[in-house]
């Protein structure tokens, strides 16, 4: 069940963590440039599916 939480984001155990993101934010910096840069395939997944639909806000991609 999933349940809200506080602090670093880094230091949770689960195996799952769910985060809001901006379809038009640039990934440039923060805790989103890790896996820009990490797993690519999954940024350029992540901006084709931006490009291509338009989501509203509170919309959950899964």
């Amino acid at each position: 069940m999933p349940h809200e939480v506080s602090g670093d984001i880094r230091s949770f155990t689960a195996s799952v963590i769910a985060r809001g993101v901006a379809p038009s934010d640039a990934i440039q910096s923060g805790l989103a440039l890790q896996p820009r840069e990490r797993i690519t395939a999954m940024y350029r997944d992540f901006r084709h599916y931006c490009r291509s639909t338009h989501d509203r806000p509170g919309d959950l991609g899964a």
